[in-house]
């Protein structure tokens, strides 16, 4: 098959179209997650949509938005927890990833029809994109990049220093949870893409790359959202040509430039 043949074909269109559209999102959410050292938030987030999910293929409801509503619900639990607890983010993660991940077994337990659609959820399949999904990406990107890009300036500035920010005035509660939520209904969507066990990647990977490359945010984004896509588009062409799960394929390409990078950097670079 030629390079120009992908684009006569709708499913792999539809792919292409949906995975840079969730590049960009994820790449610009990826600088917060990298300052703020949120990792752990989307690994958490993105396990914990389980449950939603599966709440939602018990109910006949649409899974995207069930398991939406549950990782914002858990993403501001994490917040609210670690804020009024004083906990470390990282213990509230763990509580209720866990509970979260049980509550879906036990919903499982109640039917074993929907377990397989459930499981194409969990490891996602992005040539099953479909233009719904991409309208919905659409949609969502674009108000969650004009809310950050309006209030970038205001954003980093919680980030570096919170404190310092709530006495600037800045209503740094609003951006703590307003991430939290953008992060988690991100993290959901992106399960279209490489599934929820691999979908924390997408998210941590660009700033990791681009912040080895550049120091300034700006360039940060910028680097995050060109090699993403290029990342994205890539994996997409070769899982497609070899039969290789495309999730993946694009993770295991990402991890790859990550570690090349790494060690141009430390034998080049002084």
């Amino acid at each position: 098959m030629s390079f120009s043949d992908f684009f006569t074909i709708p499913f792999l269109v539809n792919a292409l179209v949906g995975g840079v559209l969730i590049a960009i999102l994820l790449s610009v959410l990826s600088l917060f997650v990298f300052v703020k050292k949120w990792s752990f938030i989307n690994i958490g987030i993105s396990h914990a949509a389980f449950g939603g999910l599966a709440i939602g293929f018990f109910l006949g409801v649409n899974p995207t938005i069930t398991g939406s509503l549950f990782a914002i619900l858990v993403g501001v639990l994490i917040g609210y927890i670690s804020k009024k607890g004083q906990i470390h983010e990282d213990i509230s993660i763990g509580i209720l990833l866990s509970f979260s991940m049980a509550l879906g077994v036990v919903v499982m337990s109640f039917s074993n029809n929907y377990n397989s659609d459930l499981f194409a959820f969990l490891f996602g399949n992005i040539l099953t994109i479909t233009q719904q999904d991409i309208i919905m990406i659409l949609v969502f990107s674009v108000i969650t990049l004009s809310f950050l890009l309006y209030n970038l300036e205001r954003i980093m500035y919680c980030c570096f220093d919170e404190e310092l920010a709530y006495i600037s005035k800045v209503n740094t509660k609003f951006f703590y949870y307003s991430l939290i939520t953008l992060i988690a209904i991100a993290t959901v969507l992106s399960i279209k893409l490489v599934g929820s066990v691999l979908s924390s990647a997408m998210i941590i990977l660009p700033a990791a790359v681009s912040s080895q490359l550049f120091w300034k945010y700006k360039s940060i984004i910028l680097a995050s959202i060109f090699i993403s896509v290029v990342v994205v588009f890539a994996g997409i062409v070769v899982s497609f040509q070899y039969n290789l799960p495309s999730g993946s394929t694009i993770v295991i390409i990402y991890s790859l430039i990550f570690f090349i990078v790494i060690l141009v950097k430390r034998l080049f670079i002084r």
